[in-house]
């Protein structure tokens, strides 16, 4: 994957340039998905039970899906994952390198209006009866809710099926996995490195190429960077599920929107008001939300978990502030998010803006 984004993300240091292979191999593995998850669906609903009536009819006496579908009994947790999913759709890194660094022209706006809510419409129509269907069938078999799609894939016997399956599921990740590489190792090369390279006067005025130092950077940021959430998931990834990692890494990108949002319509805020609500929002997040994942992966002792490092019950990571905001991961996400924007807001206003932050 690391080869991959290098090859179609790391050609040219133009700044108007668009990485158009790149866009049209994610476009391809999107239909590949699609047409992954439309197939199994149809043939678990048609060939596994009798229909979407029958399945959701056992669902509904089994599972009482029903009645939680009428009355809306998700919890807390079900508002706080549908808040971090609308605020990924701002935050996270892919999704700013498609939305705007990718867009070639204002009028893709005009079809993708159209074309991107009948994706997801069609993409979502089988989730329900999927999962329905892998509560029904492996329930009580020990089968993680993660791999219920592949293991409904199976169960018929059909090769094809499991390896289209298969194909559908790796082709998502790989696509998600390398515009993300891609779009951090811009951000830090164009933020962090050059920037670095100019406070320590290394740039000089001798003609060099720069540009290959750029990219040389981005390359290495990319390896790096794969290569540190592949050691982050061999750590974690044995003491917890694949939607709990990524519900984290929501979290943490979700530490953007207070500043990202405010910044558009909000003409108070100010450079300090972010620094200090954004540093706040993701220490709340590391210590309620990421310090529990590392605890129960051994990293870190136990103990923590209950009183926190100094034995206080008020420093639990799943109660910090001796608060309750509902199961552990939906007072994380609420404090942290909630502080970062107390912080933004409030710093904002007791210091004065300067000249450029007014223009």
């Amino acid at each position: 994957m690391a080869i991959f984004a290098i090859l179609f993300g790391t050609r040219h240091t133009d700044a108007t340039e668009h990485h158009e292979g790149l866009i049209h191999a994610v476009a391809f593995e999107s239909l590949v998905k699609l047409l992954a998850f439309v197939v199994l669906g149809a043939l678990v609903t048609r060939g596994m039970f009798d229909g979407l009536g029958e399945l959701m009819g056992h669902a509904e006496s089994q599972l009482e899906l029903q009645r939680q579908l009428a009355n809306q009994d998700f919890g807390q947790s079900f508002w706080a994952q549908t808040l971090l999913a609308m605020l990924a759709i701002l935050c996270l890194p892919r999704q700013v390198h498609v939305a705007v660094v990718e867009n070639i022209h204002p009028d893709d706006a005009t079809q993708a209006r159209w074309l991107f809510p009948l994706y997801l419409l069609a993409i979502a129509f089988f989730v329900v009866p999927l999962a329905a269907a892998g509560l029904l069938l492996f329930s009580e078999s020990g089968v993680e809710p993660d791999t219920y799609v592949l293991a409904l894939s199976m169960a018929p016997g059909q090769q094809w099926l499991t390896l289209l399956t298969f194909i559908g599921g790796f082709s998502a990740a790989t696509g998600m996995v390398i515009v993300a590489a891609v779009a951090v190792s811009i951000m830090i090369s164009n933020e962090i490195v050059i920037p670095a390279l100019f406070r320590l006067r290394w740039f000089d005025t001798k003609a060099r190429d720069y540009g290959r130092l750029v990219l040389r950077a981005r390359r290495l940021t990319i390896v790096a960077v794969l290569a540190m959430a592949y050691g982050f998931y061999q750590l974690i990834g044995e003491f917890t599920s694949l939607a709990s990692i990524g519900m984290l890494s929501f979290a943490a990108a979700a530490q953007f929107a207070p500043a990202l949002i405010g910044g558009l319509y909000w003409k108070r805020g100010n450079r300090l008001g972010v620094i200090v609500g954004r540093t706040v929002g993701f220490a709340i997040w590391a210590y309620s939300l990421l310090m529990p994942a590392m605890i129960n992966a051994g990293v870190l002792p136990q103990a923590w978990l209950a009183g926190g490092p100094l034995g206080l019950n008020w420093l639990s990571p799943t109660a910090l502030f001796g608060l309750n905001m509902g199961d552990a991961f939906t007072h994380g996400v609420m404090l942290s998010l909630g502080v970062n924007l107390f912080c933004y807001i409030f710093v904002s206003q007791i210091t004065s803006q300067r000249v450029v932050e007014r223009i």
